[in-house]
């Protein structure tokens, strides 16, 4: 009698991909859920004093994943909503807020398609994820999206290296980041509702910054199968230089920095 083969499914985009990652992310919460609202937390903390002094209320967390930082702006007194290009991200996130004892209103968008999507303007929007666009043709679509759905005056704020940095600096970073990433990484395994699952990522180096392979493997009724994404995370790409130019282009009319870390500072682009 012969063995079985596992069943592989391998993710045909990157959207696929971070579908395929929200999904069993939102499944295997509870292994990680904790550790990642205390670093979420962390990450924000400077930036509520920005917010205050830009005299921010409405916000739209334009990359909100599963909706952590749209949590923590609701519970900071802000009216958030949360938008993102996965339909499964979009799916738990309104979990989590209700979880937290919030309703928020989050909707599918990506960043080009906002000005269609969205019904109202914000005072700021907020994005984790506009530095690691893969390409220059959305990275503009994507800034004239944006600036469609700010109040005049509104601010857009996303992290950029800093203002010097060449793309020779750039290969440096991705280089730094690489030193820092461990091989592999196996999480424990979570069973529920008739599954077992267990999270394996192997990172590789590659010329626009660390591709992320994630590897799930799902065993159900004694049948194992194997479903896999990959995702570049941190995408170190593109200069400060070129998103003053994509924001330009785009109607933004002042354009500004501030240092965050070493090599990160905040890009604050008013409309």
């Amino acid at each position: 009698m012969g063995i079985e083969p596992i069943k592989i499914s391998i993710c045909s985009s990157e959207e696929e991909s971070w579908d395929t990652i929200w999904k069993w992310s939102w499944f295997t919460r509870e292994i990680w859920m904790s550790e990642h609202w205390e670093m979420t937390q962390r990450a924000l903390q400077p930036f509520f004093s920005i917010l205050s002094k830009l005299r921010v209320r409405s916000i739209l967390d334009c990359s909100c994943g599963l909706g952590f930082k749209t949590v923590m702006f609701a519970k900071m007194g802000y009216k958030v909503e949360g938008s993102d290009a996965s339909a499964i991200a979009i799916k738990y996130a309104p979990k989590l807020a209700k979880e937290q004892g919030l309703r928020i209103k989050f909707y599918r968008s990506r960043y080009e398609e906002l000005g269609k999507n969205c019904n109202r303007r914000y005072d700021c929007v907020y994005s984790d994820y506009f530095d690691e666009i893969g390409n220059y043709k959305t990275l503009r679509a994507s800034a004239k999206g944006i600036y469609l759905v700010l109040k005049n005056g509104g601010k857009f704020i996303f992290c950029s290296p800093p203002q010097e940095y060449t793309k020779r600096d750039l290969k440096n970073l991705i280089e730094k980041e690489w030193r820092k990433r461990k091989r592999f990484e196996i999480e424990p395994p979570v069973e529920r509702d008739g599954l077992r699952v267990i999270h394996i990522e192997i990172p590789e180096k590659t010329q626009e910054g660390i591709l992320e392979n994630h590897v799930y493997l799902i065993e159900e009724s004694g049948r194992m199968r194997a479903e896999i994404a990959f995702t570049i995370n941190s995408r170190i790409k593109w200069t400060f230089q070129n998103f003053a130019k994509v924001l330009k282009g785009a109607g933004f009319r002042k354009i500004e920095s501030i240092k965050r870390e070493e090599e990160d500072i905040l890009v604050i682009a008013a409309k």
